[in-house]
């Protein structure tokens, strides 16, 4: 008989998303499910981020963007200039990114991923999942590079 999968502990669900604790390398994932998509629920979504953040210690972020026709501009504005300080303050400093798949959302992704890049966001844009959390797994806080 073989033993039960291995499931990672969630530490926020809701309609829209799912964040995980994947203890193995020490990072908080969220996974976006298809469905659909607002501001306010995204919000919630990212803020229940933060806590995980907190609640693990854990400063690497694994994100499949949203699966959105568009990247709003309403929702680039607050993941820059409201959550990320917040998320910073938190303790996350390293975000894996797997980019959306529709043309007019790469474009927006891109403009974003520009502008988090010149706030000093250590951040990589993986194309697979796989991609994304071996470059987890090579990143080392800058406190523990000096060590």
């Amino acid at each position: 008989m073989l033993p039960p999968p291995v499931t990672s502990p969630v530490c926020f669900e809701n309609s829209l998303a799912v964040i995980t604790e994947e203890r193995e390398g020490a990072y908080v994932q969220v996974v976006w499910k298809q469905t659909p998509w607002t501001l306010t629920a995204a919000q919630v979504v990212l803020n229940g981020v933060l806590a995980c953040v907190q609640h693990t210690g854990w400063g690497k972020i694994l994100v499949k963007q949203v699966p959105l026709l568009s990247f709003p501009v309403s929702y680039h504005t607050w993941l820059l200039y409201d959550w990320l300080p917040r998320a910073q303050a938190a303790g996350a400093w390293c975000y894996a990114l797997i980019p959306p798949h529709g043309l007019f959302a790469r474009v927006g992704f891109a403009d974003f991923l520009t502008q988090l890049r010149q706030q000093g966001a250590c951040c990589y844009v993986a194309t697979s999942q796989a991609q994304a959390v071996a470059w987890l797994a090579e990143q080392i806080p800058a406190i523990k590079k000096n060590i």
